[in-house]
C-alpha cells in the first residue's frame, strides 16, 4: 500500500511492492524486485541503477521506502496543478479504520469472483505458508525449529527434508504471502468503503 503525502511526487511503498521506474531518495532507479530461493526469509532483492552503475540491495520486504514518481513533470512550471489525484488504492487506512474493520461485512460486499480469487490465494498461503518453518534438513533442526515435544520420533523424522526442498517451500510460502498481499491493493477502496475524492491538494 502507498500512503498519501503532502508532496504529490513522493510516495511511500513497501519494498516488496516497488514497481520498476520508482526513484529512491538516493537517486537510484528501481529496475526490479524479486524474492527467490537464495533470498533470506522476509527479504527481497531490489535491482537499482544510477547512471551507468547498478547494484542489487537486499531489503526487508515490508520496509517502507520513500520514492519519487514523475519528478520530471512535477518540476516543470505549472504542471503541479494538472497532477491527477492519488489513487485510493495507494493510501493506507487510518488506525480507526483498521481497528473497526468488519471482515464479514467487507466479504459480503465482494462479488463471487472476487471471493473465489481471495479464497484460492488464502488457501495457498494457509497451507504452504503455514508449513514454512516446520521442515529442516536435520532432526536437530526440526526439534529446535518449534515446540515438537508432542511429536513422536517417527513423526519428527518426517519433517527432515533435503535442504533444497526446504528452501523451495520457504520460497513458495513467501510468494504465496506476497500474492495474497498484492491482490488486496486494488480492493482496499471497496473493502473500506472509501469514496473517490482528491487525496492530496496542491497548495
Amino acid at each position: 500500500m502507498l500512503s498519501p503525502t503532502t508532496n504529490v511526487d513522493r510516495v511511500r511503498v513497501p519494498a516488496r511492492l516497488l514497481p520498476k521506474g520508482d526513484v529512491t531518495g538516493s537517486g537510484e532507479t528501481v529496475l526490479s524486485v524479486s524474492a527467490g530461493v537464495a533470498t533470506p526469509r522476509g527479504k527481497v532483492e531490489v535491482s537499482l541503477s544510477k547512471g551507468e552503475h547498478g547494484r542489487v540491495a537486499v531489503w526487508n520486504a515490508g520496509t517502507i521506502i520513500v520514492v519519487r514518481r514523475g519528478t520530471s513533470n512535477a518540476s516543470a512550471p505549472g504542471v503541479a496543478d494538472d497532477i491527477a489525484e492519488i489513487p485510493l488504492s495507494d493510501r493506507l487506512p487510518t488506525f480507526n479504520e483498521l481497528a473497526n474493520f468488519d471482515a464479514g461485512k467487507a466479504w459480503d460486499l465482494l462479488s463471487p469472483e472476487q471471493q473465489r480469487a481471495i479464497g484460492v490465494l488464502a488457501l495457498r498461503f494457509g497451507t504452504v505458508g503455514q508449513c514454512e518453518g516446520y521442515f529442516h534438513d536435520t532432526i536437530e533442526g526440526v526439534r529446535k525449529g518449534f515446540n515438537s515435544a508432542h511429536w513422536t520420533p517417527q513423526v519428527q523424522a518426517t519433517a527432515v527434508w533435503p535442504r533444497l526442498h526446504v528452501e523451495l517451500i520457504e520460497s513458495a510460502a513467501q510468494v504465496a504471502f506476497q500474492d495474497l498481499c498484492q491482490h488486496f491493493d486494488p480492493l482496499w477502496p471497496q473493502l473500506f468503503g472509501w469514496q473517490a475524492r482528491k487525496e492530496v491538494k496542491q497548495p
